[in-house]
């Protein structure tokens, strides 16, 4: 195989690695709408380990002798498809970490919802008219 050669097969793995990290974050897009909590800490270890084989590829061809002829044709095309990919992948990343910031947003409010509304319904009077918040109702009474 000559170097050349090695240089299509690790630009084509880079552009299939990019293709599953996209299916990837648009999986996550799906399960973040769905709040998948299991589903989504098994894509985030699968996206974890894309990304890390996208790096390693990278450094791949960073380090690969003629990588000067990844700015000739026809090798400069598949680069500007391969770098066209990572930008929608990276737009769509970003789309998703805005989309956990308003879930987690959201699961605070509706904890602090939770919050009000147990303490609200826990204030009651003792024996001699004096009110006071218990976090059980009813553990002491007596017939």
């Amino acid at each position: 195989m000559t170097q050349v050669h090695d240089l299509e097969i690790t630009l084509q793995r880079q552009a299939a690695t990019l293709g599953r990290l996209l299916s990837l974050i648009e999986a996550e897009t799906k399960a973040l709408i769905e709040r998948d909590a299991d589903g989504l800490l098994q894509l985030a270890a699968d996206k974890q380990q894309t990304l890390e084989q996208v790096a390693k590829l990278d450094k791949t061809l960073a380090e690969h002798p003629l990588k000067e002829q990844l700015k000739q044709t026809p090798l400069s095309q598949q680069v500007s498809q391969i770098k066209a990919l990572l930008a929608e992948c990276q737009q769509k990343n970003q789309a998703n970490g805005k989309l956990i910031e308003l879930c987690s947003a959201s699961t605070n409010r509706l904890a602090q919802a939770l919050q009000m509304s147990r303490n609200a319904h826990s204030l009651t009077y003792d024996g001699k008219g004096k009110t006071s918040t218990i976090s059980t109702l009813g553990n002491d009474l007596e017939a």
